[in-house]
């Protein structure tokens, strides 16, 4: 069976899976692939309270069966659109996904919002709630901000983290300097919007970014981190 991972650059690539399909491909330290995802991660840790993590391995996520069609969908989007950026999402684990080089496997609880998205993709109905720019999924370049909604409901897990690394297309997006609870799209004209920070004039300490469709944003990479 075939089933795609999408590198650092956004490129997909084919692997052929003699046994049962993986939810996870493990990149050696080796890989300059690694290299670029890990000084991403490191780079983007911003808060200066936060002690840096270690980095205790990173997968690409695989996509087969009709994952691979949500990976065309996003393809096209963000060939239309441009202005991708690789970007993180922290939000809630309930297994031990990613604790060891051959836990690659999604688990099957659909209250693990981490096996969710790596099963196929982002959820809008997930996204709905009252946040700073309405129900759309964010993401920011800071990893040190993406690790505030980063957690752990499985006790087997307590020592390390796990951080979702995106492509994002971003487009054409709206710098905003307010906050707008109530949208449900982005303005018109525009893909996307950017939180404005506050030397930039904005309410925000650190950047992110929000698009309001799942076509637009896509796994590529899981990091493990303590």
């Amino acid at each position: 069976m075939l089933h795609a991972a999408l590198d650092a650059s956004g490129h997909a690539h084919l692997h052929t899976c003699y046994n049962s399909p993986t939810n996870l491909i493990h990149v050696p330290a080796t890989d300059p692939e690694y290299q670029i995802i890990s000084q991403k991660f490191t780079s983007g840790w911003k808060h200066p309270h936060k002690p840096r993590p270690k980095i205790q391995r990173i997968f690409y996520v695989a996509y087969s069966g009709s994952g691979l069609a949500h990976l065309g969908k996003f393809s096209d989007y963000s060939n239309r659109v441009g202005n991708t950026q690789m970007l993180f999402h922290g939000t809630k684990r309930m297994c031990t996904i990613g604790e060891t080089d051959q836990n690659v496997f999604c688990c099957k609880q659909n209250t693990c919002n981490v096996c969710s998205i790596l099963r196929g993709a982002y959820d809008m109905e997930r996204a709905k709630g009252k946040r700073m720019f309405g129900p759309g999924i964010y993401s920011t370049n800071v990893s040190s901000k993406a690790d505030d909604y980063s957690a752990n409901t499985n006790n087997t897990s307590i020592r390390t983290r796990v951080m979702i690394v995106n492509h994002v297309a971003l487009g054409r997006s709206k710098l905003m300097f307010e906050a707008s609870h109530d949208m449900q799209h982005a303005p018109h004209m525009f893909n996307s919007v950017t939180a404005a920070t506050y030397p930039e004039g904005g309410k925000v300490n650190y950047h992110e970014a929000v698009v309001y469709r799942e076509d637009a944003i896509c796994a590529n990479a899981l990091i493990i981190y303590s």
